[in-house]
């Protein structure tokens, strides 16, 4: 009887986080979904009898067995962040926020060539938003493996493949705020359909939206968009072996049509690292569409003080609106990323923000976050 009312509280426990519920493609960007951690699933002694149909508590979380499903596994992301801002003129401010506090459920189908996945970020807030549970909801989606290398997935996944910095997901952005352009023209969710490819050359991810980010209102539009990234010497052992080459492109109508393209280039030489990517839009449709011609740049380096501390550097050049020339901002960053454990990253930043319009800024961020 002991054993039963174990086994209902976990099946309980297990199922609850998904009636409970970006954000993170585990698996894609290098957390092994299949050894998640052990005191959050625990341990169960060998020898101890578990039941035929499934076997629970393992570091691949409920695994089943003569079963449709495979395996449910949860996860749970969170982010904080603390800034203090100070400018000529207007009163300095220190704030801390919850930036993501993500729960995340996956069920694998199909010998695992099929999955279902939910994760909503608990924290996050949209202004004009009327329906409060959608704007929070991050993925959504099914994906079924075609082949070892490419899947097609369909729902609301990860981010618009737009451009190359505001695709990237939460765990893997390299300082506290993405690029500019990152964050103006991309790091938005739509549900659509894509095909998501890694091959030793190429990796490409393109596909056919809604135009509504995060659910706000459908039919409204459609959109294209897609992203190419070639590494033309992944099979040479020389010095540019790690050198790719990349470009993306966005076009589609949200009330108003609008057209962007970006140019990427990264290259990492033993503990260095530097990348570079340039956008340029005729309308765009972020967090806010907008009608304007606007374009912008960066190029950020970094380089492994130690297989845990990194100290990075990065120049972000942002223009709005073409059109008025005093718009522009420039940032000048550094900061310094500390990932104590696999799965965790503490990150300090500096920013000093130059702009045409305004007296500069000067903005210190801290961040800290963690998957489990």
């Amino acid at each position: 009887m002991k054993k039963f009312i174990f086994l209902l509280t976990i099946i309980l426990l297990n199922y609850s986080s998904c009636l409970a519920i970006e954000e993170v493609n585990l698996e894609k960007e290098g957390i092994n979904l299949d050894r998640l951690s052990d005191i959050y699933y625990g341990k169960v002694d060998d020898k101890e009898k578990i039941p035929s149909v499934f076997n629970l508590f393992t570091e691949k979380g409920i695994e089943f067995e003569n079963s449709p499903i495979n395996s449910v596994k949860a996860s749970f992301l969170y982010g904080s962040e603390m800034n203090y801002f100070n400018q000529r003129n207007k009163s300095s401010y220190f704030k801390h926020d919850f930036t993501v506090i993500e729960p995340m459920v996956r069920v694998k189908f199909n010998e695992n060539k099929t999955n279902a996945m939910f994760t909503i970020n608990i924290a996050r807030s949209l202004d004009g938003y009327s329906n409060d549970f959608t704007q929070k909801i991050n993925k959504i989606c099914i994906s079924h493996g075609i082949n070892d290398n490419q899947s097609i997935v369909i729902g609301q996944a990860d981010r618009v493949p737009n451009t190359f910095n505001g695709s990237i997901s939460y765990m893997n952005q390299d300082m506290v705020l993405k690029s500019q352009l990152g964050r103006t023209f991309g790091n938005v969710r739509s549900v659509g359909v894509r095909n998501v490819a890694k091959y030793k050359y190429i990796d490409y991810d393109i596909g056919f939206y809604d135009s509504t980010r995060y659910m706000k209102d459908f039919s409204q539009g459609t959109e294209f968009a897609g992203n190419v990234l070639i590494k033309p010497f992944a099979n040479t052992d020389s010095e540019i072996s790690d050198f790719k080459v990349g470009a993306a492109y966005n076009i589609g109508n949200y009330y108003t049509n609008y057209n962007q393209y970006a140019l990427y280039t990264s290259y990492d030489y033993n503990k260095f690292h530097i990348k570079a990517e340039y956008a340029n839009a005729d309308g765009y449709n972020g967090i806010v569409n907008s009608q304007n011609k606007a374009d912008g740049f960066y190029t950020l380096s970094s380089y492994e003080i130690h297989p845990k501390l990194s100290v990075l550097g990065r120049y972000d050049y942002f223009n709005p609106n073409n059109i008025n020339s005093s718009s522009v901002t420039q940032e000048y960053s550094v900061g310094l990323t500390y990932k104590p454990f696999k799965n965790m990253k503490i990150l300090l930043n500096f920013v000093r923000r130059n702009y045409s319009h305004s007296p500069d800024s000067n903005l210190v961020l801290f961040a800290t976050k963690f998957i489990i």
